[in-house]
């Protein structure tokens, strides 16, 4: 969901976004999102990173596909995983910049929520959502969430 949502927004700026992913459903998906191209293939030469996934192998693709001048921006990786390596020598010489994001302010949720708002009847965001939820059904929408069943499951307070 935030690879998508980063497509759409960063496409939606202006952004030509190149998504990279081995999955062929999320592939089909990004093209709906506003991506200039698809691949299952690692890409290099990109001016930014976004890793999202936390998968510490995408981390590394991330970190190796950046051109000279290039960001990383890590967000994903938000529990303990494997390392990766890191060439001091190539972030230097090629003025590589390495950022990580955890946790949003509340403006960045406002913009969020505001972008959706704007956006949602352009970009298919509903059909991320495989099932709606009353909060005396939790367990119901976890056990959905874990089974793959959509991308996403709603809870809606007061059935």
């Amino acid at each position: 969901m935030l690879g998508l949502t980063a497509t759409v927004m960063l496409a939606q700026f202006g952004a030509e976004v190149v998504v990279f992913d081995t999955d062929v459903r999320r592939r089909e998906r990004a093209w709906l999102f506003g991506a200039a191209e698809v691949t299952a293939e690692p890409v290099s030469g990109a001016d930014l990173a976004l890793e999202l996934s936390g998968n510490a192998a995408v981390v590394q693709l991330a970190l190796d596909s950046v051109a000279v001048g290039g960001t990383v921006v890590l967000a994903g990786s938000v529990s303990p995983g494997p390392s990766v390596r890191l060439d001091p020598q190539r972030l230097v010489r090629s003025l590589i910049t390495i950022t990580g994001v955890h946790n949003y302010r509340p403006a960045d949720l406002r913009t969020a929520v505001d972008f959706l708002a704007a956006h949602h009847s352009r970009y298919p965001f509903g059909d991320l959502v495989a099932g709606v939820w009353s909060l005396d059904r939790l367990g119901d929408a976890f056990a959905a969430a874990r089974s793959g069943v959509g991308v996403r499951q709603a809870v809606r307070p007061g059935g």
